[in-house]
């Protein structure tokens, strides 16, 4: 987990640590696939719908992945 942290304190892009720490994850890579050309909007949707499928809020989903962003700037 400190590993983690040090790569997102390191890079400036979020997509490029997710890559580098999950480039070898077929899950990961399948969720790269179904994000490739799709709008803030359409993601969002999509992220909607899983969080519904399997009973997790989104908004307080949301707000965890904003507060983790944010604390690595």
């Amino acid at each position: 987990m400190m590993q983690a942290m040090q790569m997102m304190r390191n890079m400036q892009n979020p997509q490029q640590m997710m890559q580098g720490m999950f480039q070898n994850n077929p899950l990961f890579q399948r969720a790269q696939q179904m994000a490739q050309g799709k709008s803030e909007q359409e993601l969002e949707q999509v992220a909607r719908n899983l969080c519904q499928q399997r009973g997790v809020d989104f908004e307080a989903m949301k707000q965890q992945f904003q507060g983790m962003m944010n604390n690595t700037r």
